[in-house]
């Protein structure tokens, strides 16, 4: 945010304007003042997660912004682990970390759909070829086809799992 703002104060013309634009953006977004941004005063701030894959990419952007992990949250009255992380840091680093947070899951998304085809390619997880309609190459989009190259890229460096190579390594136990 920062690194933003002193964009927005001494940037060239089209730079400064939109870099005043989205720092006005997130700031409300966020309900940051400018005098918040320039405090170096470190508070707890709390991130919620759903999932353990979005714990961890949160925890290691925490450590990117902070240079220090993040820690648990756990309920006072039932002691059970709750879906937030943790972290001391300044209205900046928030804003910095909440920013980070939202593109990267949505990239990690992206790129775990892209995963789970080709997990799924590469163990031959579809119905046999008399039940199955596959389309023709030309009938698909420039962009589905650099998505199906880049499943297809990811597979090979997968390795293949079969039912007979788990049925051949419990009768050796």
């Amino acid at each position: 945010m920062k690194k933003i703002k002193a964009l927005a104060d001494r940037g060239a013309d089209g730079e400064r304007e939109s870099a005043q634009t989205l720092l006005a953006r997130l700031m409300e977004q966020y309900g940051i003042s400018e005098t918040d941004l320039e405090e170096e005063r470190r508070e707890t701030a709390w991130f919620p997660y759903s999932q353990e894959t979005e714990r961890r990419l949160l925890n290691q952007i925490i450590y990117m912004v902070t240079g220090a992990g993040g820690f648990g949250c756990v309920g006072t009255y039932s002691g059970r682990k709750r879906k937030k992380m943790g972290t001391e840091c300044t209205a900046a680093e928030r804003l910095e970390i909440e920013a980070n947070y939202a593109f990267f899951r949505a990239a990690m998304e992206e790129e775990l759909e892209i995963f789970y085809s080709a997990f799924a390619c590469k163990n031959n997880l579809f119905p046999s070829e008399d039940k199955a309609k596959p389309r023709d190459i030309e009938e698909l989009s420039p962009e589905e086809k650099a998505r199906y190259m880049k499943v297809g890229l990811m597979a090979e460096g997968m390795e293949r799992h079969t039912l007979r190579k788990a049925i051949a390594a419990g009768e050796t136990e």
